[in-house]
């Protein structure tokens, strides 16, 4: 939906229309970039609203793991992509597997 704006003094102007759309409330942040010659808002916190899960404490143990697993090198290296999704499937199905016998 585009809105065409006045700039005002101050070169200010009013998101309230679609503030509400993209969540955007009085003291959020926003990036500002300039883009294809037009100017683009984005709404961020500390960090980008859309990757703000990343610092969730489970997403930080997870990456944790994976940090301390690759310094021990408790991680495997394929050929390919194929090789890769086979094994995830090989260990899906054992972990299937394992959840029937129980």
């Amino acid at each position: 939906m585009a809105i065409v704006q006045q700039v005002q003094k101050r070169m200010l102007i009013s998101l309230a229309q679609i503030a509400k759309d993209v969540n955007l409330h009085e003291g959020d942040h926003v990036v500002i970039e300039k883009m294809d010659g037009g100017i683009f808002l984005r709404p961020v916190d500390w960090v980008d609203k859309n990757q703000k899960y990343i610092w969730t404490e489970e997403w930080q143990g997870k990456l944790l793991r994976s940090q301390q697993d690759l310094e021990k090198g408790d991680y495997q290296t394929f050929e390919n992509m194929e090789d890769a999704v086979k094994d995830l499937e090989e260990l899906a199905n054992a972990s299937r597997n394992k959840d029937k016998e129980l």
